[in-house]
């Protein structure tokens, strides 16, 4: 018989034999695994029941005792929960040695490892709970860092979480607002157009202004969230002090203005059907200069030559105004003949002349009564009717043709004109004390061969407009657009605008070359041979007229900065081909 000291003191019988059996039994008290010769498993002897049997003999104690309710298993793990309720014993085998567990070793064992992996669990559990408490501790600070309100309610509206710059925004701290529901907040009028409510009933996101009762106006953005049933389970705001990005917005135009570079920076306004762009930093300042005087009731004067579109400056200066929802009556001056322009203006009395309406005729001047009038082309004014005009800027008074009463009204005047009035004033032809009184704050409108970089933002932009206009798909090549950037345009943005409508209407191939423009007949760029433009190759057309376009910039601004803020490209560029043409 060969044993094996193990965990069980289990023994291994090879061959079966009565005497070292009994000999054996008595000192170990312990089952016995029973084999065959060649070391197959036939059963496992249990001492306890070998005893009670031994009276009727070894060998029927044996054969009575030898169990067949055991399991053979290459690991304890592979006893399933239910095993020890099936079977006495369990051997465990390891090349053709044996260990044997009875059922109850194996319940103790069971219930051991239940007891660990629960307090192991218990520990894992701890420190996940520690770990989702110290990031929801982080999330918050986070939240509570950032400088927008941030607001979440859940799909009900009720709020959950308000950050700490709630206060900077509401005047309130988070605690006014957790646990409300937002239609409580917004019944007490803490807020108004609740963009929380626009998403709860839409479920889609939704961006408003919000007005806070301390006078705070934010932009506020709210966003659905959505469980995976598909019910609205949150709802996320961000709002944002709008004054704070318009801040941010000037210090950035202030910081693009100290550069030397070009600026790329473009505005647009849009007036009506029309639209105002520009990216030229002097044209820039003007509009800066208009939007701020605008809430004022000062009287504006704007300087510039024809076509550089002093009407639309005024309309911007009438919309951004407390006067924008009255009438904007504008004037030309120049185009009313001289005979008729009083009555056009203050209107006339029924029979004030021959000819007149029975019932008279109500003027311009009354008909802009709480709203702006924009007197264009000032400088064509009679001298004769100044003094009337003055009259009007003085007092806000004035008389019908063939009346006798003054007539109050509420106006904000606007004047343009293209012609020098100070040399007018010293010619007697313009009144002094006129000038003056509308003069109180001047606008000067940069001609458009002052702000090059505006004629390729113009051209593509009547491109576009003139191709929509007549259902045509008209297009430039890059060298025709650089050809049109280097004209001096003294018609201005109308000459531009006119010139673009003729190229898209007349055009007869869908991509137009610096050989197909229409001034390309008429305008000869000499070379140093006094070759014909149209007799030139591309290339050296185009050198030429840099070269004259560099030569003419040069004596106009003297630095190779201020050439560069002209045409609008880089220093470096300017630098570069100055010394290609060897200009000095």
């Amino acid at each position: 018989m060969l044993a094996l000291e193990k965990k069980n003191a289990v023994s291994v019988l090879s061959h079966i034999q009565m005497k070292e059996l009994e000999n054996w039994l008595p000192f170990q008290q312990r089952p016995v695994v029973v084999v065959d010769p060649s070391f197959q498993l036939i059963g496992v002897l249990d001492d306890r029941c070998f005893w009670k049997k031994r009276a009727a003999g070894i060998n029927e104690a044996i054969e009575a005792c030898v169990s067949q309710r055991f399991l053979l298993v290459s690991s304890l793990s592979d006893i399933g929960e239910e095993d020890p309720q099936n079977y006495d014993f369990f051997i465990l085998e390891e090349d053709h040695q044996y260990v044997c567990y009875t059922a109850f070793e194996i319940k103790e064992w069971k219930y051991e490892q239940r007891i660990s992996g629960l307090l192991s669990m218990n520990r894992s559990l701890h420190q996940q709970l520690d770990m989702s408490l110290q990031k929801n501790k982080e999330l918050i600070r986070i939240l509570n860092s950032s400088y927008d309100e941030i607001f979440v309610t859940d799909g009900e509206g009720n709020v959950l979480f308000v950050s700490e710059s709630c206060q900077h925004f509401t005047g309130l701290p988070p605690a006014a607002f957790i646990n409300k529901n937002i239609h409580e907040l917004v019944q007490k009028g803490i807020i108004n157009n609740s963009v929380t409510l626009k998403a709860m009933a839409t479920h889609t996101i939704h961006s408003v202004e919000q007005e806070y009762p301390n006078g705070k106006t934010v932009l506020a953005t709210a966003t659905p969230i959505f469980d995976e049933e598909g019910k609205l389970y949150r709802i996320i705001s961000n709002s944002r002090d709008i004054s704070e990005l318009v801040e941010m917005k000037r210090q950035l135009m202030e910081h693009r203005s100290t550069q030397q570079a070009p600026k790329e920076w473009m505005v647009q306004k849009n007036v009506g059907s029309q639209k105002f762009l520009t990216q030229s930093q002097n044209m820039i300042s003007t509009l800066q200069l208009a939007e701020r005087v605008a809430p004022t009731d000062s009287s504006v004067f704007i300087h510039g030559e024809s076509g550089v579109g002093k009407g639309i400056l005024a309309k911007i200066i009438h919309e951004y105004s407390p006067r924008k929802n009255k009438p904007f009556i504008q004037v030309n001056c120049g185009a009313i003949p001289e005979n008729l322009i009083e009555s056009e203006l203050f209107g006339y009395e029924a029979g004030a002349f021959t000819g007149a309406h029975k019932r008279g005729k109500t003027g311009l001047v009354e008909a802009a009564d709480g709203g702006t009038l924009f007197l264009d082309e000032i400088g064509e004014m009679p001298l004769g009717l100044q003094v009337k005009i003055l009259h009007l800027v003085q007092d806000k008074t004035f008389k019908k043709v063939g009346g006798t009463s003054e007539k109050q009204v509420d106006i904000r005047i606007i004047s343009a004109t293209n012609k020098n009035l100070m040399q007018m004033i010293e010619e007697k032809t313009f009144r002094q004390d006129l000038y003056y009184r509308l003069h109180v704050v001047p606008l000067h409108m940069p001609p458009l061969r002052e702000r090059k970089q505006d004629i390729a933002l113009l051209t593509d932009y009547f491109l576009e407009q003139f191709n929509t206009k007549y259902s045509r798909h008209i297009e430039l090549s890059k060298d025709a657009k650089l050809l049109i950037q280097l004209q001096e345009w003294k018609g201005n943005v109308r000459e531009l605008e006119n010139f673009m409508e003729q190229i898209v209407v007349t055009a007869q191939k869908p991509l137009i070359s610096i050989g197909d423009l229409p001034f390309a007949m008429k305008h000869m760029i000499h070379s140093e041979q006094h070759l014909p433009f149209h007799q030139m190759t591309l290339k050296k057309a185009v050198e030429e007229t840099e070269k004259q376009l560099l030569t003419s910039a040069l004596k106009q601004y003297k630095t190779t900065r201020k050439i560069a803020k002209a045409l609008g490209v880089n220093q470096t560029t300017i630098m570069r081909k100055l010394h290609k043409y060897q200009l000095t």
